[in-house]
């Protein structure tokens, strides 16, 4: 598999997660250090924290999750992928866009960084 795939691969993995309503699952393709930056809300840093925000999500009704990537780059070892994504919570319906930075290190590619926001 090439590393664009495996980058490919770790962005479905996430929402999979989410959809499965497993934080677990959602939380795996993060690094140690990784870290959230949600909208409207403070940096989530660590797998702990990561973890917390997405069962948080999911229990408040996450659900229905589709992201679309529309770019991916790999450089090195570092690698973003970015897209749309769509969804519901709470029977809100929500459209955004998001931006994942990754790195290729020890334990192979994970998610360092983890943007969106929501379009208006």
């Amino acid at each position: 598999m090439s590393d664009i795939e495996k980058v490919k691969e770790l962005d479905a993995a996430i929402i999979a997660g989410i959809n499965a309503k497993d934080a677990d699952m959602a939380t795996a393709p993060y690094a140690e250090d990784g870290a959230l930056m949600p909208p409207g809300a403070p940096t989530m840093s660590g797998l702990s924290a990561i973890r917390e925000y997405w069962q948080a999500a999911i229990d408040g009704g996450l659900s229905d999750v589709v992201a679309t990537i529309t770019a991916a780059h790999v450089s090195g070892d570092i690698a973003v992928t970015m897209g749309t994504l769509a969804g519901s919570m709470g029977g809100q319906q929500l459209a955004g866009k998001y931006v994942l930075y990754l790195r290729n290190g020890a334990d192979g590619w994970k998610v360092q960084r983890d943007i969106w926001n929501f379009d208006a």
